[in-house]
C-alpha cells in the first residue's frame, strides 16, 4: 500500500510506533475497519475487527507477540505460538506455579494455571488460547511488567474495554490510581528497554472516548499518543462500492455505468460506517433494490421505508396537489404573496432532487431550510402548519419548538439529551426523538432569536450534513426534513443610550412617514419634526414591502454576524430568508369575513344559535384593526375578541338565549371610568 492509501489514525499509528510506548485509541472503535493485505505481490483491501486489525498490523511491523486484555477473559492471544513467548518472559521458570501479585498481598495465596484450551468460536473478537486466571486488573498488569522486562522480543499489549475497567475518571478510588501508575511504569520500562533498538514494546489503550480515561493520562506525556479512529472518509468508501457493488440486488439491470452508482453512494453515504455499508448491500439483496437506485436502498436502510414521502409528490395526487401549491397555501395564509412565492419555490426544488444542488455533499441536507422573518402576527407560523399538509397530509407533522424555553446554556440538553451519568439521559433529546419518530417532516424552530447562542451551533452540522449525534451516541437523519427558522428580528432594534441600557424603538411599522424632499421612510407614532436630510414636511403612507424587506434582511443579518458572531449559520441558510409583509387593508377585510364565519358556525354547532352581523358591524371592526395592525392577525384576533366576542356571549348568557336566531346590528362604545365598554345592538 502507499502512504496516503490507508486510514489517516493507522498511518500516524506506524509513524509514531518506533516513537511512542503508550497509543490510546479512540472513536469508531466498534467498526469493521478496511486494512491492506498482500496478496504475493498485489495489494487487496480486507475489513477487519479492531482487534484482529492491531494484530495484522503489529504481525506486519515484526510484533511476534501479541497480548490482549480485557475483564472478562483475561489475557488472551490469537495464536498459541504468542501465549508461549508471553509464558516464557512472564514465568520463565515453570508454567504451573503458585504466585503471589501485588493485587493478592495479604490476600492468601492463589493458584495460577494456563489454560491452553481452546474456548472454541464464542465471538469473532475473541482470541484461543487465553490465561483466564489473569481477569484481575492489577494481576495482569503485574503479569505484563514481568513479560515486558524479561522479554527481549518486541511485544504489544492491547487493553481492550477499557472504558469499562474505571469509574468517574475525575474521582479515581485508591486502587484505580495504583492501576494507571503501574500503566505508566509499564510505558516507562518499555521506553527504556527499547533505547539503541529500532522497536519498542508497545501498550494500546482501547476506549469508546478519549474522556474515559484521565487527562494526566495523556495531556502533555511524551510517550502517550492519542489516536481517533473516525468514520470511513470519502476514498475508504470509494474502496468498499468500486469492490462491492457486484454484490449489490442486479434484477433486470444491464445496460448501466456503474460509476454513476458509486459516485451516488459515495455521497450519500456520509457519516456511516464500514459495517452499515455492508449493511446497504444486505438490503439491496433483502428488499430487491438493484444497485442504480442508490437512494433508495440508503432511505431503507436509514428509516425503514417503502416508499418515500417525496417521491408521492413526483406522481399523481401529489404531483397535482403540489402543482396548487400557490393556491392551497393561500387559503390559509393571507396577504403574503411574496412569502408564498419564495416559499413554493423552495418546495419544489426540495421534490426535484435540486435542494443544495451547489453544495459537495447536497444529497445530505435537509430537503429545504426556511427562514421566515417579519413582523408579529402575520402568518410565519401558519405557514409552517399549511406547508406540513401540503406536503405530507398532516399538519401534525409540523413539529413546533418554542426556542424562548431554550434560553439557557445547558437547554441543548432538551434537544439533544443529556449526557451520560446525568438524569434523563436515558429519555434522549426531544429534537433526536422527534426526527427519529418521523423523519418526513416540518421542523419549526419558532422565535429563534430567543435561544440561547450555544443552540445555534447545534444548527451547523444539521444545515451542514443533514445528521446529528445525540447524546447516545446514535446518528440521527434530517435529509428528508424541511427545517424553518421563524423570527421576529427586524421588527425593532434597540437602541442604545450610552449607560448600558437600551431603547427598544421600531424598526418598521405598518404606517410610515415619508420625507417629501428625499422619500425616506421614518417610523414613528407621531409627525417626526425633521428628516435626516433636514426637511421637515411628510406624508403618512403605507410603509411599501420592499422597504420592510430591506430593514428585515439587513436586521438579521447583523443579528448573525455582529450580535451572535456567527456568520457561518447565516452563509448556511443562503438565500432561503423569506420576508413577511405586514396585513394589508384588503387582507384584513378578508381575516374580519373569517372570524366572524367561525364564530357563526360555532355558536350555530354547539349552542343552536344562528347568528348573522350586519355590514355596519364589519366595517366598525375595519376602521379599528386599521387604527393599529402593528400586531397583525392575532392583534385582529384579539380585538374581535374584546369588542365583539365578549359583549356577545354576556348578553348570551344573560339573556339565556337558546335555539333562536340573532342579528348583531351595531358595536357601541361607552366609557366606565378610563375603561372602555363594548356594547351590542342586537335583535331576535
Amino acid at each position: 500500500m502507499t502512504e496516503t492509501s490507508s486510514s489517516r489514525w493507522l498511518r500516524e499509528f506506524k509513524r509514531f510506533l518506533p516513537l511512542k510506548s503508550l497509543f490510546l485509541l479512540h472513536g469508531n472503535i466498534y467498526d469493521l475497519l478496511l486494512y491492506p493485505v498482500k496478496s504475493g505481490d498485489e495489494t487487496c483491501w480486507a475489513y477487519f475487527p479492531l482487534r484482529k486489525l492491531l494484530h495484522r498490523f503489529f504481525s506486519d511491523e515484526q510484533y511476534r507477540c501479541v497480548a490482549y486484555y480485557d475483564i472478562v477473559d483475561g489475557i488472551s492471544f490469537m495464536t498459541k505460538e504468542e501465549m508461549e513467548i508471553f509464558q516464557k518472559a512472564e514465568k520463565p521458570v515453570n508454567v504451573d506455579r503458585v504466585e503471589k501479585s501485588d493485587s493478592e498481598s495479604g490476600h492468601g495465596k492463589k493458584e495460577l494455571t494456563i489454560c491452553n484450551q481452546d474456548r472454541g468460536k464464542s465471538s469473532s473478537f475473541m482470541s484461543q488460547p487465553a490465561m483466564p486466571h489473569l481477569r484481575d486488573f492489577d494481576a495482569a498488569l503485574d503479569a505484563v511488567r514481568r513479560a515486558l522486562f524479561a522479554s527481549n522480543e518486541p511485544m504489544a499489549i492491547v487493553i481492550d474495554f477499557a472504558s469499562r475497567l474505571f469509574g468517574s475518571t475525575e474521582n479515581l478510588a485508591q486502587q484505580e490510581r495504583r492501576q494507571f501508575v503501574k500503566l505508566l511504569k509499564c510505558v516507562e520500562e518499555a521506553t527504556i528497554k527499547k533505547q539503541g533498538k529500532a522497536s519498542n514494546h508497545v501498550l494500546v489503550l482501547i476506549s469508546d472516548r478519549l474522556t474515559d480515561l484521565p487527562a494526566w493520562l495523556y495531556l502533555h506525556h511524551p510517550l502517550v499518543k492519542p489516536l481517533q479512529i473516525g468514520l470511513p472518509d470519502q476514498e475508504e468508501r470509494r474502496i468498499y462500492f468500486e469492490s462491492a457493488l457486484d454484490g449489490f440486488y442486479h434484477g433486470q439491470v444491464s445496460d448501466y455505468d456503474k460509476s454513476d452508482s458509486v459516485e451516488s453512494f459515495i455521497d450519500l453515504s456520509g457519516g456511516l460506517t464500514n459495517y452499515e455499508l455492508e449493511c446497504l448491500r444486505r438490503v439491496s439483496l433483502k428488499e430487491f433494490i438493484t444497485f442504480d437506485e442508490p437512494k433508495k436502498i440508503i432511505e431503507h436502510y436509514k428509516f425503514g421505508l417503502v416508499e418515500s414521502a417525496w417521491d408521492r409528490l413526483k406522481q399523481g395526487k401529489g404531483r397535482e396537489k403540489l402543482a396548487r401549491a400557490d393556491e392551497i397555501l393561500r387559503e390559509r395564509v393571507k396577504g403574503q404573496e411574496a412569502a408564498i412565492h419564495a416559499v413554493v419555490d423552495i418546495i419544489k426544488r426540495a421534490s426535484a432532487g435540486l435542494s443544495g444542488i451547489h453544495h459537495s455533499a447536497a444529497a445530505l441536507k435537509p430537503k429545504g431550510v426556511l427562514f421566515f422573518a417579519g413582523p408579529t402576527g402575520v402568518g410565519k407560523t401558519e405557514m409552517a402548519r399549511s406547508l406540513a399538509e401540503l406536503l405530507f397530509g398532516d399538519e401534525n407533522v409540523c413539529i413546533r419548538f418554542d426556542m424562548s424555553e431554550y434560553a439557557q446554556e445547558h437547554s441543548d440538553q432538551k434537544l439533544l439529551g443529556a449526557p451520560p451519568g446525568y438524569i434523563g439521559y436515558e429519555e434522549g433529546g426531544q429534537l433526536t426523538n422527534k426526527i427519529k419518530e418521523s423523519p418526513f417532516a416540518v421542523l419549526l424552530f419558532d422565535e429563534i432569536e430567543k435561544a440561547h447562542p450555544k443552540i445555534m451551533d447545534k444548527f451547523l452540522q444539521i444545515l451542514e450534513d443533514g445528521r446529528m449525534t445525540d447524546s447516545k451516541g446514535e446518528t440521527v437523519y434530517f435529509s428528508e426534513a424541511v427545517i424553518i427558522f421563524t423570527s421576529n428580528i427586524g421588527a425593532y432594534i434597540d437602541e442604545p443610550l450610552g449607560d448600558g441600557t437600551y431603547l427598544r424603538k421600531p424598526n418598521i411599522l405598518p404606517l410610515a412617514w415619508r420625507c417629501h424632499e428625499c422619500g425616506n421612510f421614518s417610523f414613528y407614532k407621531d409627525n417626526p419634526l425633521t428628516c435626516s436630510c433636514g426637511y421637515e414636511e411628510f406624508e403618512r403612507v403605507e410603509t411599501p414591502y420592499q422597504e420592510v424587506k430591506k430593514r428585515v434582511l439587513t436586521a438579521v443579518e447583523e443579528h448573525f454576524k455582529f450580535k451572535l458572531g456567527r456568520p457561518e449559520i447565516y452563509n448556511r441558510i443562503g438565500n432561503n430568508f423569506v420576508v413577511f409583509d405586514y396585513i394589508r387593508k384588503p387582507v384584513v377585510k378578508q381575516i374580519i369575513k373569517r372570524v366572524l364565519d367561525n364564530i357563526g358556525r360555532e355558536l350555530e354547532e354547539k349552542n343552536r344559535i344562528e347568528v348573522r352581523f350586519e355590514v355596519s358591524v364589519y366595517d366598525y371592526l375595519q376602521d379599528k384593526v386599521v387604527e393599529d395592525i402593528e400586531y397583525g392577525g392575532r392583534g385582529i384576533g384579539n380585538l374581535i375578541e374584546t369588542v365583539l366576542v365578549n359583549p356577545l356571549a354576556r348578553y348570551i348568557f344573560d339573556m339565556e338565549v337558546t335555539d333562536a336566531s340573532l342579528v348583531v346590528e351595531k358595536i357601541n362604545e361607552s366609557s366606565l371610568g378610563e375603561q372602555v365598554v363594548y356594547e351590542l345592538e342586537i335583535t331576535k
